[in-house]
């Protein structure tokens, strides 16, 4: 039996491919004079038409059928303001869906070029579009949390931030944060998941801890083709403890919705990522392992 990795690559390969040949026909049907082939090609089209129309009712079936058990209030605990618009949001948009109430714990206010204050700001509004309450909406300013590739974050520090938090917010049932790998390698994001990790590894049980997986390269860049393995059971063979999160059809547009809020980062090349990430449209949790 092939894996799920194997079978998403097959599927997304299959869909380049019916891309590729929806795009010949069309030029044949515009361009050929062959009554023949036009013909031919009409009919791909309108059969392609059919099966993208088919794909959308499922993905709409799936989105409602993947609801993972979630525990108590939520707290997402990310390195900067916007993470949570490009990681984080097809799981927020479950959340608000299903009323679930989640908590925002940023450690840092995107100082990097200066523009802390207004990114705390945008912050607000995106949590805002979230969902999330303003009273629980964390953003730690401190000198050594600051955002940038070069800083290299305490984890005994972001473990006291997270505990402070929790002693605050004690409905928190689920903390999650990024995977060792922090989605992209940026240090900060990665840093996160090791201060996380400590909390985990002397908190007595009761609240359970996810993280974001990171995924390979071509997995990053697949865009909504990442959907399209966990539109049936196949996607989640070998994974059954994992927690998915598949953003609805009628629902896509959240990340970039969300990400329009934080305008001073709203450059022409996070347009593009948001296009072709596949965290636009599925997020994919683990337990997480704690050090």
């Amino acid at each position: 039996m092939k894996s799920s990795s194997g079978i998403g690559s097959f599927v997304r390969g299959t869909f380049f491919f019916l891309f590729f040949f929806f795009f010949v026909c069309l030029f044949v049907c515009l361009f050929e004079e062959s009554p023949k082939w036009r013909f031919m090609s009409v009919f791909f089209v309108v059969t392609f038409l059919a099966l993208i129309l088919a794909v959308l009712l499922q993905w709409q079936r799936r989105s409602a059928a993947l609801r993972p058990r979630i525990l108590g209030d939520v707290l997402l605990v990310f390195a900067h303001p916007d993470d949570e618009a490009m990681f984080f949001s097809p799981m927020l948009e479950h959340l608000r869906r299903y009323d679930v109430k989640v908590h925002f714990l940023c450690l840092s206010n995107g100082n990097y070029e200066g523009l802390g204050a207004l990114r705390e700001k945008e912050l607000g509004l995106s949590a805002q579009f979230m969902g999330v309450h303003r009273n629980n909406l964390k953003i730690v300013n401190h000198p050594a949390l600051q955002d940038g590739m070069n800083k290299i974050w305490d984890a005994g520090l972001i473990r006291q931030e997270v505990l402070l938090y929790l002693q605050k917010a004690r409905n928190v049932r689920t903390v999650v944060t990024f995977d060792q790998w922090g989605v992209s390698h940026h240090p900060n994001h990665i840093a996160t998941h090791n201060g996380v990790s400590l909390v985990k590894e002397n908190m007595p049980p009761g609240i359970v801890f996810l993280s974001l997986r990171t995924r390979s390269l071509l997995g990053k860049y697949s865009g909504v083709l990442a959907a399209v393995q966990y539109m049936t059971n196949f996607g989640l063979l070998g994974h059954k403890h994992r927690f998915v999160f598949l953003v609805p059809p009628t629902s896509f547009l959240t990340s970039f919705l969300a990400m329009r809020l934080h305008r001073s980062q709203l450059v022409w090349f996070r347009y593009l990522f948001l296009a072709f990430s596949s965290y636009t449209y599925v997020n994919e949790l683990e337990v997480l392992k704690a050090p």
